[in-house]
């Protein structure tokens, strides 16, 4: 689309560019507001208008085909706002020549927004990101980067710092750092999504109040990831749900940018929990990823210094139970340290592989003592290996988890009371 300054008259009234004002509401538009409907022909400067301008109650609707855009979307001041098209198989936005700004589509501080409908192909930062936004629904929508294993696109779709978020029915695929990636937000819903070629799958980070369930996760480097970091205004995640999700085959080579910290993540990461309290696991199938299905881990094994003397690094009541496990830990990546230090105990594992749910065995030296004092339960099938690597009594001149590592389920034998499902206004099941 070739750039000219200021909105044009198309996109200040609302209808479609190029239609009669007397035709029919385009049936995408279901808001109260404006209905603002663009075809592919459509210039750039009257679709970002229509974003910049949009009132409460708004819809912005890309019929089917393809847009290309030069800059960013960003969303205006507007609450209630739905960005609709006509299916992800039908309505693609290509930011393969954005020249300004990190995301494709962005939006700050509006209630009730949703995007539906349609795919973004090729940011060079983020797909979309929502920053403090309250009530935000990401449905049925495709974030792809069609040259994978490049370091451009870190996460496709990225609500940070949101409240009462829906990710649902949507696929996203060669992302740099994470697929789907929520961070610092509460009251969270991902499901019935596909992440796949991704560095990370899903990943819920620094976040309260989160369900994730029914996904398809494979062929990422990682599957899903519940962590905590330090230093962010949001600390101390807890209160996660991982249910019913296939994880499956994440052994793509690692392509994260340069000191991203999910760049240590070996290839072959089924799931992992780091640094969260109150962790429920239930209910999963862990197939074919190759360094290991489960991991219950310290921020401590990121080997990452930090100062924030409120951040706690230890994971603490973490719950495993009922989930399959299956051609696991065969084949930890050598290409990653922690994936190098995991063949060390090879000899030494259940079965010769990586045990199924593998728990680093660092503690909190204020804990009380006792066989379990982060109270880590696990209750599977008893054909499933339960491991504690104790990386705690590594020596680091000379790493050998063969040395450390206890392998008995009986002292993680314990239960914990379900957590309660996340619900908010408008979450329908």
């Amino acid at each position: 689309m070739k750039s000219t300054a200021g909105p044009t008259l198309c996109a200040l009234l609302a209808v479609a560019c190029g239609s009669s004002s007397t035709e029919p509401k385009n049936p995408l538009c279901s808001g109260s507001g404006r209905c603002i409907a663009f075809t592919p022909s459509a210039k750039e400067p009257d679709i970002a208008a229509a974003f910049a301008t949009a009132k409460d109650g708004d819809t912005i609707v890309l019929g089917a085909g393809t847009y290309t855009f030069t800059n960013q979307l960003a969303l205006g001041t507007a609450n209630n706002v739905s960005v609709v098209g006509s299916g992800p198989d039908r309505t693609t936005l290509d930011f393969q020549g954005q020249r300004a700004a990190g995301d494709a589509l962005f939006a700050q501080s509006v209630n009730n927004l949703r995007y539906e409908g349609f795919t973004i192909t090729n940011a060079p930062g983020n797909g979309i990101k929502t920053l403090s936004v309250t009530g935000v629904t990401f449905r049925s929508l495709s974030v792809t980067w069609t040259a994978m294993d490049k370091t451009d696109g870190a996460y496709g779709l990225y609500p940070v710092q949101s409240t009462n978020v829906l990710i649902e029915r949507c696929a996203i695929s060669g992302a740099s750092d994470s697929g789907i990636y929520v961070g610092q937000s509460q009251q969270v819903v991902v499901r019935d999504n596909e992440a796949f070629g991704n560095v990370g799958g899903i990943e819920i980070e620094n976040s309260f109040f989160g369900d994730v369930h029914d996904n398809q996760v494979h062929d990422n480097t990682a599957g899903i990831h519940v962590f905590d970091l330090p230093a962010l205004q949001q600390e101390g995640g807890h209160s996660i749900r991982i249910y019913s999700n296939v994880i499956r085959n994440n052994n793509k080579a690692n392509f994260a940018a340069k000191g991203d910290i999910v760049g240590i993540v070996p290839a072959g990461t089924g799931f992992f929990v780091m640094a969260n309290h109150d962790v429920e696991v239930f209910r999963n199938t862990f197939d074919s990823n190759g360094t290991g299905s489960a991991g219950i881990i310290s921020y401590e094994v990121a080997q990452m210094p930090f100062t924030d003397k409120n951040y706690v690094e230890w994971p603490s009541r973490i719950y495993l139970h009922d989930n399959t496990y299956s051609g696991g830990g065969t084949q930890p990546d050598v290409s990653s340290q922690i994936g190098l230090l995991l063949t060390t105990g090879t000899n030494v594992y259940p079965g010769g592989h990586v045990p199924d749910v593998l728990y680093d065995g660092i503690v909190d030296p204020s804990a009380p003592p006792g066989p379990n004092p982060m109270t880590i339960c696990v209750k599977e099938v008893p054909t499933a290996s339960v491991c504690n690597a104790h990386l705690d009594k590594l020596d680091l001149n000379a790493p050998n988890v063969s040395t450390t590592i206890v392998c008995d389920a009986v002292p993680y034998a314990c239960t914990l009371p379900p957590l309660p499902p996340v619900s908010f206004p408008g979450l329908t099941p």
